[in-house]
């Protein structure tokens, strides 16, 4: 059995390294399963159990007929299993919060790169969002979705695929756990919003710097027992 389980191991690495060494992208096919087995000297078992373990951590997915497509880079599966494993009420639960709190010290960190990186139509998209966030909080009292565009739309102009995969899986959380209610604090938010694009088309850092400063400085469900949106 423990040889089995090391081969499995050593199979896991070993497709691992043929997709970064060969520099394989999303969408490009994995060799045949024969030939993998040939090259790698395993059974067909042993080279299954490591695809398989490579589909549950979405590296890979099986395409019927076509044999092992490389996905895009994702981190969903590791955030939704430290909530499935660690998952108590889900309005007071420490993973929660501290998932949550990554995002915080994401957002912060990259902000100064973020503001060098955006442009004049980058901003003015932003302005869109924001308006999207209002008028969506008049319509139905809650703007998850509008939220999650502004945000991911503030970093995408950085092209890091690796923070783009982060903030794209915690807010994959937030939509689990987003309670749809109105309230004075949702109402607040919307302002925050509103002001770091403020900052932005006045290409204000440190008004900037402030703004988003001010729109992580509630952080309720880091605080407290409720989690509302930021």
């Amino acid at each position: 059995m423990k040889k089995v389980e090391k081969l499995y191991l050593e199979t896991f690495r070993e497709i691992r390294s043929y997709i970064i060494n060969n520099g394989l992208k999303p969408g490009d096919m994995l060799p045949t399963e024969q030939a993998m087995c040939e090259r790698w000297g395993v059974s067909r078992n042993v080279l299954r159990e490591a695809i398989k373990s490579m589909e549950l951590m979405g590296m890979v997915q099986a395409c019927p007929g076509r044999g092992t497509q490389v996905k895009d880079f994702n981190l969903d599966f590791i955030f939704q299993n430290v909530l499935f494993f660690n998952m108590g009420d889900p309005e007071d639960d420490a993973r929660v919060r501290e998932m949550f709190g990554i995002r915080k010290m994401l957002e912060l960190g990259y902000m100064r790169q973020a503001f060098k990186a955006l442009s004049g139509e980058d901003i003015a998209y932003m302005r869109k969002c924001a308006g999207n966030i209002r008028e969506s909080w008049e319509n139905t009292g809650a703007f998850s979705e509008a939220d999650r565009e502004f945000h991911m739309a503030l970093f995408r102009p950085l092209k890091n695929e690796v923070l783009n995969s982060l903030m794209e899986a915690i807010w994959s959380v937030d939509r689990g756990f987003q309670l749809e209610r109105k309230s004075p604090h949702l109402a607040y938010s919307v302002t925050k919003h509103e002001a770091i694009v403020d900052a932005l088309e006045h290409y204000d850092y440190r008004a900037f710097a402030q703004a988003m400063e001010a729109h992580f400085s509630s952080g309720k469900y880091l605080m407290s027992d409720s989690y509302e949106e930021f």
